[in-house]
């Protein structure tokens, strides 16, 4: 069994970060965490609690379609991107994960946020990307 131990965010593509801030900020409760920026995207982190939203504002991105199997592509798709869950020991569960055929898209590498936590994705039974996220605390 993996060492998966709770969900840790969703991440959705918005057409307007701004706009979708504001959404799930007046409608939710969440709290803006912090901003970060990657070529042709940029990304808001809300939280609520222990519940965590990453939105994501990419060139050239569409509302949300069904072909979500290119990872290529995945950020350019609106709505629902991947689904993040937590680990304690990222490259152990990675390694459990690729013994029993998963495929692994991406192998594990740091956050591009300086915060020492480490990512790695993987393709569930439909194809749909995974996360897992190793916190560095």
């Amino acid at each position: 069994m993996t060492r998966v131990l709770r969900l840790h965010h969703v991440a959705i593509v918005v057409q307007d970060l701004e706009a979708s801030t504001a959404w799930y900020s007046e409608h939710f409760g969440f709290v803006h965490q912090y901003d970060y920026s990657l070529p042709g995207s940029r990304a808001t982190m809300l939280v609520h609690g222990e519940a965590r939203i990453e939105l994501i504002q990419a060139e050239g991105s569409t509302p949300i379609t069904p072909q979500r199997q290119d990872v290529g592509t995945t950020l350019r798709s609106g709505g629902v991107n991947h689904l993040a869950l937590g680990t304690d020991d990222l490259e152990a569960t990675i390694a459990l994960l690729e013994a029993a055929g998963v495929e692994i898209v991406i192998r594990p590498a740091d956050v591009p946020n300086d915060s020492g936590d480490r990512f790695a994705f993987i393709r569930d039974n439909e194809r749909m990307l995974v996360e897992l996220l190793q916190p560095a605390v």
